[in-house]
C-alpha cells in the first residue's frame, strides 16, 4: 500500500473511531463524565479504571490475535475490533491525563 492510500485508510478509520466513541460514549457514560463507566466498575470491583479498561481492551486484542493467526474471526468484523481498540487506547490516554492533572 502506498503512502497516500495508507493515510486515507487511517484517516477514514479515525473518523469511524470518533463516530463510534460518540455513539457508544452516550450509551455507556450516562453522565457528563465520559469515563464514568470505567470509574463505576472500578469502584465496584476495587480495581483502577485503567485496569477495567485493560480488561475491555484485551477482549478486542484477543480477537485481533485470532484474526492474525487464523485469518478470520467468527463474530463482529475485524475492522470493528481494531476501531474499538484504537478507542480504548485513546480513552486510556484520557484516564491517564485526568489522573495526572
Amino acid at each position: 500500500m502506498n503512502y497516500k492510500d495508507r493515510e486515507l485508510l487511517i484517516s477514514e478509520t479515525l473518523e469511524k473511531a470518533m463516530e463510534t466513541r460518540k455513539t457508544k460514549g452516550k450509551d455507556y457514560s450516562n453522565s457528563d463524565d465520559q469515563n464514568s463507566n470505567f470509574k463505576r466498575l472500578s469502584q465496584k470491583l476495587n480495581l483502577s479504571p485503567e485496569t477495567i479498561l485493560w480488561v475491555y481492551l484485551t477482549k478486542h486484542l484477543d480477537s485481533i490475535e485470532t484474526f492474525i493467526r487464523e485469518g478470520k474471526v467468527a463474530s463482529e468484523p475485524i475492522d470493528s475490533r481494531i476501531i474499538d481498540s484504537v478507542n480504548y487506547l485513546l480513552i486510556l490516554h484520557s484516564l491517564i491525563n485526568e489522573k495526572e492533572n
